[in-house]
């Protein structure tokens, strides 16, 4: 006891608990926040995308350049009519040359285009950010509930194992006293033997379910809450399916990408036929020139300008007309893959909607087959004590009351998994649901 007590004093010093509390689906969910790399890749393409606005700006803005020139001049002079002006022989001079210059817009019509572009661009990464997000709660749900369903299979496996050992060895006993025969002995332990089997790959696919989790979190997690016998089945709210694809098709994440994508590609055809559009620029530029020379006098000069410039496209060989053709067809092709998103999500809400009413109608009937097989398990099992009934019959029951168990339970999971399904349809997931699913786990 004393020996407990410093071991226990001594994890405590060191910060660790000593009994780790199971993690719920909250818990899991946080930690993907954290450490999922698709999730974390999406807020940086977020990051990435709002930087279009201030480079849509920048085009507007002053454009200022300085330019240093060095200039070398050789001269050779071979016959003159006037040797006081050009003297003959080969001369060498420097000279330079140093411009400012300032460039303002005045009038581009791609650029104009350009902004409406970015803010499009931006909408369009910010419904794909929280489609990632939304994604993020079905995947750790999914996740979470899998590894459930694995673990109740293996804890199924497990006791089906024992009850076939069990009937397997009360077999064997009656038949040393004459009570049945060897074909049943060996039924039994063909069926034992089966038990062992689905026992390794129930553990492989529990394991398998723990990596799964693993991958979203980056964490091993070792314990985590089970879901509540008395679970509700509420069917959605509203209770119409029509009302759930209104809504999908004006708040589904995938679906208002797509139209932002559409509106971009609209805007690209304006603004590749605004290549044929002119435009107006203000130019400002100083200029000084050191040393330079002119016939035998050298001297510095310094230039101020200032141009008001209109540029008029006349013909570039036909690829400001190209490119127009180019951006119409691929508005084009932008336009049927809204369609097609459109048609998907509708079809995704329609059957999220229908197979979450038949799950509840699962749920239900796996209740009354488990309740029914238990009955007849029972049944048989007194049978075959008073000879009416086989071994055989026996481990067929027992199976069925397996069985009946493993489709209950991953019927629930399903249950609770394909109500946020709907909701991440209907582009209306949030937090609070997972919450809310949260609230029927327990240690």
């Amino acid at each position: 006891m004393k020996h407990f007590k410093q071991r226990a004093l001594i994890l405590l010093l060191a910060g660790l608990p000593l009994f780790a509390a199971a993690a719920d689906l909250d818990t899991i969910y946080q930690e993907a926040l954290q450490n999922d790399p698709q999730y974390r890749a999406a807020k940086d393409a977020l990051d990435a995308a709002r930087e279009a606005k201030p480079q849509a700006w920048a085009a507007w803005l002053p454009q200022l350049n300085f330019t240093a020139q060095r200039v070398r001049n050789e001269t050779d002079t071979t016959s003159s009519s006037n040797t006081a002006l050009l003297p003959l022989g080969s001369r060498t001079n420097n000279s330079d040359r140093y411009i400012l210059s300032l460039n303002q817009a005045i009038y581009h019509h791609d650029f104009v285009i350009a902004l409406r572009q970015a803010d499009d661009s931006i909408a369009r990464a910010v419904a794909t950010f929280n489609s990632a997000q939304q994604s993020l709660m079905l995947r750790s749900a999914e996740a979470y509930f899998n590894v459930l369903a694995a673990r109740d299979a293996l804890s199924f496996a497990e006791a089906e194992k024992k009850a076939v050992g069990e009937q397997l060895h009360q077999t064997k006993q009656r038949f040393h006293v004459g009570l049945t025969a060897i074909t049943d002995v060996h039924e039994a332990q063909a069926r034992y033997d089966q038990t062992v089997a689905q026992e390794i790959s129930a553990q492989n696919a529990q394991a398998i379910s723990y990596e799964a989790l693993r991958e979203l979190t980056g964490k091993m997690q070792t314990q985590l809450s089970g879901l509540m016998t008395q679970s509700p089945l509420v069917p959605p709210e509203p209770d119409n399916i029509d009302a759930w694809v209104k809504t999908a098709l004006q708040q589904n994440l995938n679906l208002i990408a797509a139209e932002k994508s559409m509106n971009i590609a609209s805007e690209e055809v304006n603004r590749q036929r605004a290549g044929h559009y002119p435009t107006l620029d203000l130019i400002a530029s100083k200029t000084k020139l050191k040393d330079g020379t002119f016939s035998t006098t050298r001297y510095n000069s310094e230039e101020t300008s200032l141009i008001l410039q209109l540029n008029v496209p006349l013909f570039s060989g036909g690829l400001t007309s190209s490119r127009t053709r180019q951006a119409r067809y691929t508005s084009l092709q932008v336009k049927e893959q809204y369609e097609q998103q459109r048609r998907s999500t509708e079809r995704q809400t329609r059957s999220a909607f229908l197979t979450l009413m038949a799950n509840i109608s699962q749920v239900k009937a796996y209740k009354q087959a488990l309740a029914s097989s238990e009955t007849a398990l029972e049944a048989t099992r007194a049978g075959f004590e008073v000879g009416t009934r086989t071994a055989v019959e026996v481990l067929n029951s027992q199976q069925e009351v397996y069985r009946a168990r493993s489709n209950l339970a991953r019927a629930r999971y399903d249950y609770f998994l394909q109500n946020l399904r709907l909701k991440e349809a209907a582009g209306t997931l949030q937090q609070a649901d997972l919450k809310q699913v949260n609230r029927w786990l327990t240690n």
